[in-house]
């Protein structure tokens, strides 16, 4: 009786683990929804890189201060991680604000009272 005890315990172990692994799966499904959304819908795409736009700059210009060289390094990051790289940027800047936020806590949180392993 005690092997058996200690087999459904280990499986039970096992079983447990894949929940890290659909709590990854739904941070990166609802980390994907913005640039899906700003495929989706024009006016989306115009707020999200006005947005993109001022936190880089803000950004460069609170490591650097006000010069020249914070201009350059803002156009440089401007240019691919709004216009060129535009997904990446949107990407990153919503994860950031999601685990800023907490709100990945609360996935976690959801996610292990709801997914029954």
């Amino acid at each position: 009786m005690d092997s058996k005890t200690n087999k459904a315990r280990s499986a039970l172990m096992n079983e447990k683990g894949n929940i890290l692994i659909i709590i990854f799966i739904i941070m990166i499904g609802i980390i994907i929804l913005l640039p899906l959304g700003m495929f989706a819908f024009k006016p989306l795409d115009i707020i999200v890189r006005v947005i993109l736009i001022f936190v880089i700059f803000t950004t460069v210009r609170g490591y650097l201060g006000n010069s020249v060289i914070t201009l350059v390094i803002s156009a440089v990051l401007i240019y691919f991680l709004v216009f060129k790289w535009w997904w990446v940027g949107a990407i990153g800047w919503f994860a950031i604000t999601l685990l800023g936020l907490g709100f990945f806590g609360m996935v976690v949180w959801g996610t292990s009272k709801i997914v029954k392993t």
